[in-house]
């Protein structure tokens, strides 16, 4: 049965127009579908990621407040740090000052150990919770550890500091 240029065109026509047809079913539904729903195994971690910017964005606030602007090297710096792999020798941050006061977001337990009032089982509490709670973003965080009260916490206050 040979083909006419008329027959073939009337076919390229239908095929266009059901494509088109195909298009615009598959954009209705895509655009009335419910976007409510989370896929499974989805797990948000944007109010985690907003609550552990918090403390940052407050220290770089006061730093502002009071005429110092941090290098956007700095900046550019820490944002670019990744860990470490597993097996390489890893960079140490030492939780000591420059004022010999000891930083208590990262220091080891024997370094908490040498705080007035904190001995070894403290200073296993205190990482435990940072561990558990994430980084003390006040000094009154340390309120949270098991023995440790207001009293202990002003004692504690001279020797201590708290970097993110």
């Amino acid at each position: 049965m040979p083909q006419t240029k008329s027959g073939r065109w009337d076919r390229q026509k239908l095929l266009i127009l059901a494509l088109f047809l195909s298009a615009i079913l598959l954009a209705v539904t895509a655009l009335l579908h419910p976007k409510d729903e989370e896929p499974p195994g989805w797990v948000s971690v944007t109010d985690e990621v907003d609550v552990a910017l918090k403390p940052l964005e407050k220290r770089i606030a006061d730093m502002q407040v009071g005429g110092v602007k941090p290098a956007p090297e700095a900046a550019a710096a820490s944002a670019d740090t990744k860990p470490e792999v597993a097996g390489k020798e890893e960079e140490v941050r030492s939780a000591d000052t420059a004022g010999g006061k000891i930083d208590i977001n990262h220091a080891t337990v024997e370094e908490l150990d040498a705080i007035p009032g904190i001995g070894a089982s403290k200073a296993k509490s205190i990482i435990e919770d940072r561990e558990k709670n994430g980084l003390y973003s006040s000094m009154d965080d340390l309120l949270r550890v098991k023995g440790i009260g207001p009293k202990l916490l002003e004692k504690m206050k001279s020797s201590i500091v708290l970097h993110p």
